[in-house]
């Protein structure tokens, strides 16, 4: 192996790495690669060689580079050691992070009542999602997430990213969206505002029971506001109707008796009562009952909606 560093030559040269989240500046961006890979992106881009030397191959490890070629006409191998420091700081991203900056919040609730735990876990789900797929944007991350009471708020560095979630989240559980802004500070004379968006996701949720125009509807989509009369099994729009009964206070049974009025159910809890007869329940169905006003009605969840 021969040495010919006159023919070779790579500068020493600085890798600047954040040391948080172990992301890469390169140029002007910060990138996820690894050293070796930035390694070999310099010395491709910035080597220098003789134009007596022509190249055929080139062997990059971490201390040093290899290049294999001919030199009038001769077949050479030239070692040129690699020299480079490493500096690392934090990015743009970490440092705004740590300092707790935020652009935007997303507020997350639901009209007339809580959160569920597994609403929650579906939105952080979209949270994580957004952004994962946004690794190389430096405003691409959380601030800080509040669960309250009412619900929940997510601080996010960047208004593009808050205002995608939002719209996420909009699209996976239906509700309205409002935005709203005010003025933080003013730099190089320049107003910058904070944003908020919040989503209100529908009070009644799939499978709960709401009451239209004097009949029971099962809520099949929330998302789109459908359901499906319980009786009829037709499909019936829904607006902003209020829940009658929530699908955690239904009841399982099966029905043991049917003619084409009422059915008879046995209760989970034993008890025996008799219901008008839900859309596609024939003996033997599992359904859901439920009590209003002194009333008993079952719902059979198999049963298909059919359009008016």
């Amino acid at each position: 192996m021969v040495e010919k560093q006159e023919v070779a030559r790579i500068d020493e040269f600085e890798i600047t790495i954040c040391s948080r989240c172990n992301f890469v500046r390169v140029g002007n961006r910060w990138v996820e690669s690894s050293i070796e890979k930035v390694v070999e992106d310099f010395v491709l881009k910035n080597a220098w060689v003789s134009e007596e030397f022509d190249v055929s191959e080139v062997v990059i490890s971490k201390d040093y580079c290899i290049f294999k070629g001919d030199i009038a006409g001769d077949e050479v191998e030239v070692v040129v050691p690699l020299k480079y420091r490493i500096n690392k700081v934090l990015c743009e991203r970490c440092s705004r992070e740590a300092g707790g900056y935020y652009e935007s919040i997303v507020q997350i609730r639901a009209d007339g009542r809580e959160l569920s735990d597994e609403e929650i876990e579906k939105a952080l789900e979209i949270v994580d999602e957004v952004i994962s797929n946004a690794p190389e944007d430096q405003k691409a991350f959380v601030s800080k997430i509040e669960r309250k009471k009412e619900g929940v708020n997510v601080f996010f560095g960047s208004r593009n990213i808050g205002k995608k979630v939002s719209r996420m989240i909009l699209r996976k559980f239906g509700g309205s969206l409002k935005e709203s802004k005010k003025l933080h500070t003013r730099i190089d004379g320049r107003d910058v505002y904070r944003f908020t968006y919040s989503v209100r996701l529908p009070e009644y949720r799939e499978g709960d029971i709401v009451e239209k125009d004097g009949r029971f509807v099962v809520v099949r989509n929330s998302v789109v506001g459908k359901g499906s009369d319980i009786i009829t099994g037709k499909t019936v729009n829904l607006g902003d109707e209020g829940v009658a009964v929530r699908r955690e206070e239904l009841k399982g049974g099966v029905v043991v008796n049917a003619d084409s009025e009422a059915v008879e159910v046995v209760c989970e809890d034993g008890r025996v009562v008799t219901t008008p007869r839900p859309s596609g329940a024939d003996i033997g169905a599992e359904v859901k009952v439920f009590e209003k006003d002194g009333k008993f009605f079952s719902v059979y969840e198999g049963s298909q909606s059919s359009e008016k």
